[in-house]
């Protein structure tokens, strides 16, 4: 929204700056968003009469003039066709500075086509009043010559208001005059606004059908108007405000909606079938062409206005093509409406016209404010245009909105901004506000609301208002007190949470899946039977009935889509609950962790260990990282004592947590990936989240300071039974307690086919030592090794190499 300062003082008196009054207004909730200095008259330029005009010796349209300011006559070459002898025009002197977005130029004494010229005459656009650029600027008659036009034009300030959706009030110059007269404590006054008397009643003039959606609808006929230009006044008002003079009565329609926040229009009565409007509901197949040219297909949903014959205007939004006033019009009928806010913006947004008038009515417009916005429209089109009222104000209306009544408590006031405002300085606001206070004691008052303040319907409202005015920045800054504690960060769901980082900060993505699923998905997971599962009484579909017993089926249905579609390198998890009905095998409802990975190792690499894919040892590795982060390390894996349907014969591993199962991890059983188009095995591991998180809070979480001395690594191999697992001889070497042993770690198992006949295996593992308080020597560490090497042929029967 757009006001003009000079406008603005129209109603209130502003002494002020430009700074001070934005200031104020932001303050005060409506946010200017710019200032823009409209360009003044320079200096050097008065007032002057034209004594006479001859042709140019040279030139067939430029003219040489003889002018006078009142106390010397001068010589000026004009080509202006309306420089006739008579006029009193605007005349820039010799010296005088005009500025372009060029830069700036002087006026000189200068020679055109030989003849000299001692000045130049201008027009409005020149002079940066006005965009009319079509002759020279022409005075009324009487006016004094000599007159500097810095005095006549002293220049205005265009002020951009952001105004919020819960103040449609401030959509016009005398809804903000009235809060700057609050805030400057100035009075704040209409122009007197008045018409002649009409009696007469012009029969079925205004109908209106819909009125739940036009709930008040007022029309006058004007007659013996005549369409000109706009006076100069009326065009300076518009053009301050960015808006494009048409004519006078049009003109006059766009400034009081501007002026008073009522939208109007004038309808030529001439083009009107039968002489009426009537506010309706459209008729299947109705098309209206608009005043911008488009064409709109009408459907029963929208409002028009309409003659009698067909649809003359988009009630609320825009008038008709032929509905406008034009040259030859002299008759018209003046529309002032109030219109359904919630039916004008679905209609606006539907059929993507937003304009002016919509923009206010999507708001909401002031009930009261339409027969003022009438009478003051006719007011000026009776000035500019002429005529003479030929009906009084026809009107159909509905009953009319009660005004808000809000108690306010004078105490809560204070309490909710925070202020030790006075009774009367809050009392003396809410009045400054155009609100009705009454009933006032020294706890409380009766504020009754006005129409056009449509946001007030509450004590805490009236509370903003006291702010705002009172001055948002009178509120003292009282910091927060409060003890700053250490956060706690053992809830229940800490555990959970730092499971789920550590899994993503591995390179995972987190999958989530609803916990209803159907039967096939839920019996996936071959460890349940129907009667393990939890069937829904009510389910949403057949399809959907069941709570999830694991998380591996919805896993794999996740998987499928994703190689259907071409991403098969895959790295997901997921952690969330499942349920199962046999207490035997699980609780009714836990926490479990799927963790499944596919397709090549090293995707990102275009070397050819880019193209190795994921094994047994890559899922084996993930769960090892896992147990280390979370600080366990009395884990043991075990090869499953049973065939477990999830899982490839052979190429799966249980966790042993402290002899208890923990999860199991391997590759997927190939006759879930029958249907893939991928060729690429699939591993996962599923773990129980309740013993993972049990084990890591036995743990004694301390810190140990980076070794300052070397270690050293001795090798060891041996020929082992084929059924001694590398879990087993990892714990034995462990438990061996050697002095100074650090670490073991496997790096080749060999099975030759006479190893194989003998029923044998070769392993090879590496061991690390090191003393974290000075350096090793061979005798230690080989004293250390030989004691490891004899238990290992003692008690695991192994045969040293």
């Amino acid at each position: 929204m757009d006001i003009s300062r000079k406008w603005l003082s129209d109603y209130v008196k502003l002494d002020c700056d430009d700074a001070y009054l934005c200031d104020k207004l932001t303050m005060a909730g409506i946010e200017v968003e710019k200032i823009e200095k409209n360009s003044t008259v320079p200096v050097g330029v008065v007032t002057a009469k034209i004594l006479s005009r001859e042709a140019h010796p040279g030139s067939d349209h430029l003219s040489v003039c003889k002018v006078t300011d009142g106390s010397e006559e001068l010589q000026i070459v004009c080509g202006a066709p309306n420089c006739d002898a008579g006029n009193i025009v605007p005349l820039a002197k010799i010296g005088t500075v005009f500025s372009t977005d060029e830069g700036e130029f002087k006026i000189k004494r200068s020679k055109l086509r030989g003849v000299e010229s001692f000045g130049m005459m201008c027009s409005e656009k020149e002079l940066g009043i006005s965009e009319n650029n079509d002759g020279l600027m022409i005075f009324p008659a009487d006016t004094a010559l000599g007159q500097p036009l810095t005095a006549l034009y002293p220049g205005d300030t265009r002020i951009e208001l952001e105004i919020t959706p819960n103040r449609p009030d401030c959509l016009s110059m005398w809804g903000v005059a009235r809060d700057v007269s609050c805030l400057l404590s100035t009075p704040a006054s209409l122009p007197e606004i008045s018409i002649p008397q009409c009696e007469i009643a012009v029969d079925d003039l205004v109908t209106v059908e819909n009125q739940e959606l036009c709930p008040r609808y007022i029309g006058r006929v004007i007659k013996n108007v005549k369409v000109a230009p706009s006076p100069a006044w009326l065009k300076e008002r518009l053009e301050s405000v960015g808006l494009r003079s048409i004519n006078n009565v049009v003109d006059v329609t766009n400034f009081v909606m501007l002026e008073l926040g009522q939208p109007l229009h004038a309808f030529d009565r001439a083009t009107l079938a039968g002489n009426r409007v009537v506010a309706r509901n459209a008729k299947a197949g109705e098309k209206i062409t608009l005043l911008d040219g488009r064409v709109v297909e009408l459907t029963p949903d929208h409002l028009v206005i309409a003659d009698a014959e067909k649809p003359m205007a988009l009630a609320g939004i825009m008038g008709g093509e032929n509905s406008g006033v034009t040259e030859s019009t002299t008759e018209i009928l003046l529309e002032s409406a109030v219109f359904k806010s919630s039916h004008i913006r679905t209609e606006s947004r539907s059929l993507g016209i937003s304009t002016d008038a919509s923009y206010r009515y999507e708001r909401g417009v002031d009930f009261d404010m339409a027969e003022l916005a009438s009478i003051r429209a006719c007011q000026l089109i009776l000035a500019t245009a002429g005529g003479e009222l030929a009906s009084k104000a026809m009107e159909v209306v509905a009953v009319r909105p009660a005004e808000p009544v809000i108690n306010c408590r004078f105490a809560k006031i204070r309490d909710l901004i925070g202020t030790t405002v006075s009774n009367e300085r809050i009392v003396d606001i809410l009045q400054k506000l155009h609100l009705k206070v009454e009933n006032i004691t020294a706890e409380s008052c009766v504020v009754t609301a006005p129409l056009f303040r449509l946001d007030l319907t509450r004590e805490a409202d009236l509370a903003e208002e006291v702010a705002r005015i009172d001055g948002l920045d009178k509120i003292p800054m009282i910091p927060v007190a409060g003890k700053v504690c250490h956060p706690d960060s053992e809830d229940a769901y800490s555990p959970l949470r730092n499971l789920r980082d550590l899994v993503i900060g591995m390179g995972f993505d987190e999958c989530v899946h609803y916990s209803i699923v159907g039967s096939a998905s839920a019996l996936a997971d071959s460890r349940f039977e129907k009667s393990d599962l939890i069937e829904l009484s009510n389910p949403l579909s057949p399809d959907n009935g069941w709570m999830r017993p694991g998380l591996l089926g919805e896993m794999l249905g996740t998987v499928g889509r994703n190689i259907a579609r071409g991403n098969r390198n895959l790295r997901l998890f997921e952690l969330d609950k499942a349920f199962c009905k046999n207490p035997a095998k699980f609780p009714e409802e836990r926490n479990e962790l799927l963790i499944l990975m596919t397709g090549k190792r090293h995707p990102e690499l275009f070397s050819a260990a880019g193209e190795a894919l994921c094994d047994f040892y890559d899922i084996k590795g993930v769960v090892e990282t896992l147990l280390e982060k979370l600080a366990i390390t009395n884990y043991r894996f075990v090869a499953p004592q049973e065939s477990d349907g999830r899982f490839r014969d052979g190429h799966a591993l249980v966790l042993l947590l402290e002899g208890k199962v923990a999860g199991m991890f391997g590759e997927l059983n190939g006759k879930f990936a029958s249907s893939w188009r991928s060729s690429a095995p699939v591993f996962f591991a599923q773990m129980e989240v309740a013993a993972l998180i049990d084990a890591a809070s036995h743990v004694k979480k301390s810190c140990k300071a980076l070794a300052q001395f070397p270690g050293t690594t001795r090798d060891i191999a041996f020929v082992a039974p084929e059924n001694l697992t590398h879990g087993e001889v990892m714990d034995f070497i462990r438990k061996c307690k050697a002095p100074n042993f650090e670490s073991v770690r496997l790096f080749d198992i060999f099975v030759g086919e006479d190893l194989k006949k003998q029923q044998k295996k070769s392993m090879a593992y590496s061991l690390s030592f090191r003393n974290r308080e000075r350096t090793l020597t061979d005798n230690e560490v080989n004293a250390a090794m030989e004691k490891i090497r004899t238990r290992l042929a003692a008690e695991l029967k192994v045969e040293l190499r």
